[in-house]
C-alpha cells in the first residue's frame, strides 16, 4: 500500500539523486564531476543584473542552458551573445562536446541559428497556438 503527496526540495533531491544513479549504470560518466554550473550573470555598475544564463554540463559531456535572459533595454547589444559564447567556452575547457537548449517561437529562434544551433526537435502546440524548439550545436 502506498500514497502520493507534494514533494519538497529534499524529495526532489532524492528523486534526482535516484535517477542520476540509474542513468549511471546505463552509461558511465566521462567526467568526475556529474554537473558543472555553468551559470553567468552581466551586472551594471550600480549593481543590477542586466541579464544572465542558467547552464550547466553533466557527465556524458553536454551542456545544457536552461534560461537565457536580457533585461529589454540591453537586448540587440550582444550581451545574449556574449554570455552563450562564454558558456560555450567553459564547456568546452571540461571537455563537453554538445550544448543543447530549447526556446518558443515567441523568443530567439533566429539569434540561436545564427550562432550555429541547429533544430532537432518541435514541441507543437506548447503553449497553445506556439511551438517550442529544442536545439543543439556541437562544440
Amino acid at each position: 500500500m502506498y500514497e502520493i503527496y507534494p514533494c519538497n526540495e529534499e524529495d526532489k533531491k532524492t528523486i534526482i539523486d535516484g535517477l542520476v544513479a540509474y542513468n549511471l549504470t546505463r552509461v558511465p560518466a566521462v567526467q568526475e564531476q556529474l554537473f558543472i554550473d555553468l551559470s553567468r550573470k552581466v551586472v551594471s555598475d550600480t549593481g543590477k543584473v542586466l541579464g544572465g544564463i542558467i547552464a550547466r554540463m553533466y557527465c556524458w559531456n553536454c551542456a545544457d542552458v536552461d534560461a537565457l535572459w536580457v533585461s529589454e533595454a540591453h537586448r540587440g547589444t550582444g550581451l545574449g551573445k556574449e554570455l552563450l559564447m562564454q558558456v560555450e567556452e567553459a564547456a568546452r575547457s571540461h571537455g563537453a562536446r554538445l550544448i543543447h537548449l530549447d526556446t518558443f517561437d515567441f523568443q530567439a529562434r533566429a539569434f540561436y541559428e545564427s550562432l550555429g544551433y541547429e533544430v532537432f526537435g518541435v514541441l507543437e502546440d506548447c503553449p497553445a497556438g506556439h511551438k517550442r524548439y529544442y536545439m543543439k550545436k556541437f562544440l
